[in-house]
């Protein structure tokens, strides 16, 4: 079997203050941080958006994840 190769597939973000930045500009407001953990909500959902920040390197299937909570859940 060949082996993967994933040099093609692009991270939406490398670090963490990224996706802060994307679910500030998509309407999320930080409701609360424990620890490391913040906790991001949108007036239009219910649901709520955890960011680990600080975070230098964020693995690429978590920030794929998060942008997609980010964008879908408020519609």
């Amino acid at each position: 079997m060949g082996q993967w190769d994933f040099s093609s597939i692009e991270c939406p973000s490398d670090t963490s203050r990224e996706l802060v930045k994307l679910a500030e500009e998509f309407g999320w407001r930080l409701a609360g941080v424990r620890g490391d953990h913040h906790n991001f909500k949108h007036p239009a959902s219910r649901f709520i958006v955890t960011i680990v920040h600080p975070q230098k390197d964020v693995p690429v299937g978590r920030a794929v994840d998060t942008v997609k909570k980010i964008r879908l859940e408020i519609k």
